[in-house]
């Protein structure tokens, strides 16, 4: 199941599996694995040349509430409706539409 998640100012749908946290990014559908037992990096360190990519890294995604409601739903779907769609993207309208 994707959770719809606000880390920051950044919106994320994420869906935690057994080893890994599966994020998808809710603007540009730019997707990122990050493993469940990593270190908390420092807001610029790991390599990483996007700065939200960073922030999602050290942000806990665990405890974080899903921000999905019947409104944001909508939103979401007209937003994906002209865009390339990916098979996660797919996924997460489905589960939009089921709201």
């Amino acid at each position: 199941m994707w959770k719809l998640i606000n880390c920051g100012t950044y919106m994320w749908f994420v869906k935690t599996k057994l080893k890994y946290h599966h994020c998808v990014y809710a603007i540009t559908g730019e997707y990122k694995k990050l493993k469940i037992e990593r270190r908390k990096p420092g807001l610029y360190s790991g390599g990483i040349n996007k700065f939200y990519l960073a922030y999602l890294e050290c942000w806990d995604l665990d405890k974080t509430p899903c921000r999905l409601d019947k409104k944001v739903a909508k939103f979401y779907i007209n937003h994906w409706k002209k865009k390339e769609k990916t098979k996660r993207i797919k996924e997460i309208l489905k589960q939009l539409k089921a709201i």
